[in-house]
């Protein structure tokens, strides 16, 4: 072998070994990429957590356990209902703001726009730790009394209410509820004064009411409805801007002479901070697909439910615009935890 072959592998041999660190970093870098890609795009890679903030039974169920049963199939992954109620929903969105696992969604309600203006300090942050999928549904409210109320109709309860102020009761599911703030706002528009009794979640409020414990309540209709039918409750008037099929005899708020009372019940899906951009467009479209079916629309309306669903991102400016919309009516109306 001549002298210059030798030095040519020499130096062959030593740009190797130099080159070496420069490549390895490089290598690596590509090869953590790819193994990220791979677990975000193979999304979910273990059972999903959709946690529901209040009672089982309550209005937002049903539609959870629906998407539970579609996002299973659509993902070839188990999605499970969990119910965590407590502190007008604080709780339960506690648990999905702080999951780190990328694997724990949550049903996002009305009062969950409230809260930050009645907490003086919030445990999450509702815009920077939570991450909107879809709006999943309207909910519509019905002013209900117990049967046994001697009223008929709108006029017939003011005029009760004004008479006795003070001697009426009505409850919610807690303080910040659609319920009490629906309350606190007909109280402003009517002139009356009647007592709030907050409850730990509406079905337990419900069911006092239907015990005549309570005289009154802003229920959900999805609710309602099953003890209206049974004449147990009976309806004065519905948050809708148009009557609706299930209860056509019974009047808006507007044709019953409050066209000022406007208020509508909202619920979505979120998911926490953690959780990948590319699960997020796969989940907004699945959910989209799951809620649009004609035959669940229609069996969700029959219950009172009215499914809309959104882009992530209309959902999120719509969340964006609720906290300071509510904490006006917080502050106008005086209300407190209780």
């Amino acid at each position: 072998m001549s002298t210059e072959t030798s030095r040519r592998r020499l130096l062959k041999g030593l740009g190797a070994i130099a080159l070496t660190p420069t490549l390895a970093p490089t290598l690596a870098g590509a090869q953590t990429s790819a193994q990220t890609s791979a677990q975000t795009s193979a999304w979910p890679v273990r059972p999903v957590r959709i946690i529901v903030p209040s009672a089982a039974g309550s209005p937002w169920d049903p539609m959870a356990r629906h998407l539970a049963d579609r996002l299973s199939k659509a993902f070839g992954q188990t999605f499970i209902v969990e119910n965590r109620s407590g502190g007008t929903g604080l709780i339960g969105m506690d648990l999905v703001a702080k999951s780190s696992d990328g694997h724990t969604l949550g049903v996002m309600f009305l009062p969950h726009t409230v809260l930050p203006s009645l907490m003086p300090k919030m445990p999450y942050d509702t815009l920077k730790d939570l991450t909107p999928i879809s709006q999943t549904q309207w909910t519509y409210n019905v002013l209900v009394v117990r049967s046994s109320m001697p009223v008929r109709d709108m006029s017939e309860l003011v005029a009760l209410a004004r008479k006795s102020p003070g001697k009426l009761v009505y409850s919610s599911g807690g303080s910040g509820t659609p319920a009490h703030l629906m309350g606190e706002y007909f109280k402003q528009l009517s002139g009356t004064f009647i007592l709030h009794v907050p409850y730990r979640g509406p079905v337990a409020a419900l069911q006092d009411l239907v015990g005549e414990q309570t005289d009154m309540m802003f229920a959900s209709l999805a609710s309602a409805l099953p003890h209206i039918r049974s004449g147990r409750l009976r309806p004065i008037a519905v948050t809708s801007a148009q009557r609706l099929e299930v209860l056509p005899e019974t009047p808006t708020f507007g044709q019953a002479g409050f066209a000022q009372f406007d208020v509508r019940d909202w619920a979505g899906l979120v998911g926490s901070s953690w959780l990948p951009a590319q699960a997020l467009e796969r989940l907004n479209e699945e959910v989209v697909k799951a809620l649009a079916e004609p035959e669940v629309v229609q069996r969700f309306a029959q219950l009172g439910v009215y499914l809309q669903t959104s882009s992530a991102s209309a959902f999120g400016q719509w969340i964006k615009q609720e906290i300071p919309k509510w904490g006006e009516v917080v502050k106008r109306s005086n209300i407190k935890m209780e």
